[in-house]
């Protein structure tokens, strides 16, 4: 499921001063003072949760952010006791977040909190426990997406986007967060920002969108394999085989996925299997800003994405089948991966690679080899940037011209 969210601005960020009262508690005893803030952190439990670290940041602050400054200003770290206590005393009035985390332990947990100074002691709690990795796409224009970060706001965890606008967090702490994705304006030494989303980490594995549905139409889902591999096409070298079926997924995924099996007969060097999917015509693939696709294979092995044009027409003296193509490593856990036109390999003798710029405004096929000896399973295939390129009614370079005029 995709959940989706437009807000726009960002709030200033509220200088805080906290200091730490390093005395311990013995028995019969507490650790609250006046004007402070007495902060437990323990496990899901209830046991004490010792030597973490603790770090407290104003709510509005946002890593990453230029007009925000030098970030280790605006935090500052606290350990807690045995007792899994830690004491923040003389704190401001003000909303914070405190974060607690033991990244050796691989254990992360905050909590939000809107302090009045002329409290007499405010207790908190802090549970922590293992962090979730969180992903999502932002919807922005191309060269807006390269330059932009994903922050989330209140915690000192920032990500870049790829070209597709996909980001991914490797562990954020559990509860309820505000992400928010932005772009800094050097010039004017302020942030733009372009979309927020709250989300609970930990309670599923969503996907989250941020920006503009504008964009969205420029991207779509080229195969997900949900409805079988009839149309793809398996085809191997002389002294090579290839099976193609569909599976369930497994392994972290879920649905159908295409799979296919590697096989040499013979000893021969350049023996070759693929998969692919005829686009019933010369597609004009000029403007295309990438495809990403998941994939995995029976070992640490390599696969290849093609791009494949088959030349038989009048205008050309000669009947070739040509490429342009990019090559990844592969292993036994579901990776995404991007293929971008301006990384693909450049032109060599190899396979009949041309590269990119001499087939881009005519590809007729797509494709995806193993290496022999492997299987290889794959899911997802999605085509960002192109909004003519249909897969259920492949047009011909003349009609693009109509299409786009």
């Amino acid at each position: 499921m995709i959940k989706r969210a437009w807000t726009y601005g960002l709030a200033t960020l509220a200088f805080c001063y906290v200091a730490c009262d390093s005395g311990r508690s013995t028995a019969g005893s507490s650790l609250e003072t006046e004007n402070s803030i007495a902060v437990l952190v323990q496990l899901a439990d209830g046991t004490p949760a010792a030597r973490m670290k603790v770090v407290v940041r104003p709510e509005s602050y946002l890593s990453g952010a230029s007009e925000l400054g030098s970030d280790s200003l605006y935090q500052l770290n606290f350990e807690t006791d045995d007792q899994g206590r830690v004491v923040l005393s003389d704190v401001p009035s003000g909303s914070y977040v405190i974060e607690a985390r033991n990244d050796s332990l691989n254990l992360k947990g905050f909590e939000k909190i809107a302090y009045v100074e002329a409290d007499s002691a405010t207790p908190l709690t802090v549970e922590v426990s293992e962090p979730t990795k969180v992903s999502g796409r932002v919807g922005l224009p191309q060269l807006v997406r390269r330059a932009a970060t994903v922050s989330v706001q209140g915690l000192d965890y920032q990500v870049p986007m790829d070209s597709t606008g996909y980001f991914e967090f490797d562990a954020l702490p559990s509860g309820n967060i505000e992400i928010v994705a932005f772009v800094n304006d050097a010039d004017e030494d302020s942030v733009k920002v372009y979309g927020k989303i709250e989300t609970d980490v930990g309670s599923g594995s969503e996907e989250l969108y941020l920006g503009d549905s504008a964009y969205v139409k420029t991207e779509f889902v080229f195969d997900d394999f949900e409805n079988g591999v009839a149309q793809w096409v398996p085809t191997a070298s002389k002294n090579a085989e290839v099976k193609l079926n569909v599976e369930a997924a497994g392994f972290g995924r879920e649905g159908n996925v295409a799979h296919f099996v590697c096989k040499r007969d013979s000893a021969a060097e350049w023996d070759w299997a693929l998969i692919g999917r005829e686009l019933g015509g010369f597609v004009d693939m000029s403007d295309l800003d990438s495809i990403v696709f998941w994939a995995r294979s029976s070992e640490a092995s390599k696969i290849s994405f093609a791009f494949d044009v088959f030349v038989n027409d009048d205008s050309i003296t000669s009947s070739e089948n040509i490429k342009a193509w990019g090559h990844y490593d592969v292993d036994t856990a579901w990776t995404r991966y991007t293929v971008i036109p301006s990384k693909l390999d450049t032109a060599d003798s190899n396979g009949g690679n041309v590269g990119w710029d001499a087939i881009k405004n005519r590809v007729t096929k797509l494709g995806i080899f193993g290496q022999m000896g492997t299987e290889v399973w794959v899911d997802d295939i999605e085509v960002y940037g192109y909004g003519i390129f249909d897969p259920y009614a492949p047009i011909t370079k003349k009609e693009a011209s109509k299409k786009e005029d």
